[in-house]
């Protein structure tokens, strides 16, 4: 009997064009990380998110409300909101500033979760990266306004 060569199965593969991160599979799947390498740049999206990547968007989202919350105290005690876009919303009110900075902020940390494998600056830097940057970067804002509030 004749041994048949075998179809090399890789390169019919359902792989040939990058996952959308929108896509049924991807909202309802089971994939919670990149295995092939060759995936790894081509196809980043992955269908659950580790403990630590969603407790750090929770954590930041809560620190920003912390934030907002922070400076709406300092601004009643005669301090200014120093970045002109959320200053406009302040000036329209608690409400919306407290909306637009939440509304803001998670929609930035939901597009940073989405596409945390995403590689960026030329493969030098991780989007999960951003993740944490922003984590960082809320402490110290909150720390920050813990000093001011302290000093008044």
């Amino acid at each position: 009997m004749q041994n048949l060569p075998q179809p090399d199965l890789r390169k019919q593969s359902r792989r040939s064009k990058p996952t959308s991160p929108l896509t049924t599979p991807s909202l309802f799947g089971k994939r919670k990380n990149i295995r092939r390498d060759e995936d790894r740049l081509t196809q980043p999206y992955v269908d659950l998110y580790s403990f630590s990547s969603v407790l750090s968007v929770l954590v930041t989202l809560i620190l920003s409300v912390a934030d907002a919350i922070l400076t709406l105290k300092l601004i009643s005690l005669g301090g200014r909101e120093l970045n002109p876009f959320m200053d406009f919303f302040l000036q329209l009110g608690p409400f919306p500033f407290l909306i637009v900075k939440y509304l803001l902020t998670g929609t930035c940390l939901l597009i940073f979760l989405v596409h945390k494998n995403r590689v960026i600056f030329g493969g030098r830097l991780r989007v999960k990266f951003l993740l944490l940057f922003s984590l960082l970067i809320y402490l110290a804002l909150i720390l920050y306004e813990l000093v001011l509030l302290s000093s008044t």
